[in-house]
């Protein structure tokens, strides 16, 4: 029978030690945990996506492809109206048949002026003595005017001393001058007449088709049309 050495004894004294200490642990974690358990992790809330400015293949195709329409999307400049009322009526008829339709910009009627005058004289060289006598009138009295003779047309040899916004201006000068020896005259121009022009537009199409023009101007033979993009020529705003 061979005999342990004292070392050997020792060191495997020490392992037991090594494991019945770990078992004693494990044993006391589990009590733990059995008597005080650990609480559950707190649920992960879901993040937003972040805007990172990229965009999806089928999003820019999309936009592609509206912006493509709309680029060759075409409108039609309308004119030949003879008056308000019947550009109103065809605005009308147009709204109902689902177009859209505008005033054309850059329309503006002139307003009314008023015409200070000398009437026609029966000859050129009377009208010429009437202008050189007024013009050294005017200056001895300083009064202003915008004096020109007319050589031609149906108010041929008659003096204008010029063309006012407002019938008190015109009034204002007729007054002055008339002390001088002389009886101007004022006369009403009329504006001319406004050139009627409208935009139409079809929403939902690229141009305004034939058929829905020829019910638009079936009881207006006047009217015609030219067509072009529009994007150079009508914005989207001007439609209402």
């Amino acid at each position: 029978m061979v005999s342990l050495m004292p070392a050997k004894i020792g060191e495997i004294a020490c392992m037991r030690y090594v494991l019945i200490s770990l078992l004693l642990l494990n044993l006391i974690y589990l009590c733990w945990n059995l008597r005080w358990p650990l609480p559950d992790p707190a649920a992960t809330q879901s993040q937003p996506l972040l805007n990172s400015g990229l965009t999806l293949t089928s999003e820019f195709e999309a936009r592609t492809l509206e912006a493509t329409a709309q680029a060759e999307q075409r409108c039609s400049l309308v004119t030949g109206f003879q008056n308000e009322p019947e550009a109103a009526d065809f605005m009308a008829a147009a709204i109902a048949l689902g177009l859209e339709v505008a005033y054309a910009e850059g329309q503006s009627s002139q307003g009314r002026r008023y015409q200070v005058y000398l009437p026609s004289t029966p000859s050129a060289e009377i009208a010429n003595l009437t202008l050189q006598d007024l013009v050294a009138r005017l200056e001895e009295a300083d009064v202003a005017a915008d004096i020109a003779l007319v050589s031609r047309g149906d108010g041929k040899n008659a003096i204008t001393l010029g063309i006012f916004e407002s019938a008190t201006a015109a009034v204002s000068l007729r007054d002055r001058i008339s002390p001088l020896g002389y009886s101007p005259q004022i006369e009403r121009i009329q504006p001319q007449q406004e050139r009627l022009k409208l935009w139409l537009k079809a929403p939902q199409s690229e141009r305004v088709e034939e058929l829905e023009w020829l019910d638009l101007t079936r009881e207006r033979p006047n009217l015609s049309r030219v067509e072009n993009l529009c994007q150079t020529i009508a914005q989207g705003t001007q439609f209402q």
